[in-house]
């Protein structure tokens, strides 16, 4: 299993916010695709945004830091309080830097958490084009290395 140019595009799309790109995108994938490669990607860009926003040389932000941050994710949007459980979203961001375990909860539940959680950390993090392109290629590094 490999990480393509495909499954880049998808994650592209969903880390510039381009909705309804990514939705596209997502539908051309095929279901192991998406449930293996791109599910993997997904994991991998949103451990190395976890790490970009909360990890300052060397220094792990503090719990509160992460509340405020969900919070404020789920502020943005009327519907996202019923989208986002706060404590499964802090255990996910919370777990990536040792300071707990993730809250219980089935695949797809997490999987759309790292969703929500990754496009707003990268519309936080307001990358540059060349950033971008570091993201991306870290997260692709990241997502190899997950796969093998």
């Amino acid at each position: 299993m490999a990480i393509t140019d495909k499954h880049m595009a998808v994650l592209r799309a969903q880390v510039t916010g381009q909705h309804d790109e990514h939705l596209q995108l997502v539908k051309q994938l095929e279901p192991d695709e998406a449930n293996q490669e791109y599910a993997a990607l997904v994991a991998a860009a949103f451990i190395a945004a976890v790490e970009r926003r909360f990890i300052r040389d060397g220094e792990y932000a503090d719990e509160s830091e992460v509340i405020d941050f969900v919070a404020q994710v789920r502020a943005k949007s009327p519907e996202m309080p019923d989208v986002i459980d706060p404590d499964l979203a802090e255990s996910l961001i919370l777990h990536l830097l040792d300071k707990g375990p993730v809250k219980d909860a089935d695949a797809d539940t997490k999987f759309g958490h790292q969703l929500v959680l990754l496009a707003a950390l990268a519309g936080e993090g307001q990358f540059s084009g060349s950033e971008l392109e570091a993201f991306l290629s870290e997260a692709r590094s990241i997502a190899e290395d997950l796969l093998e």
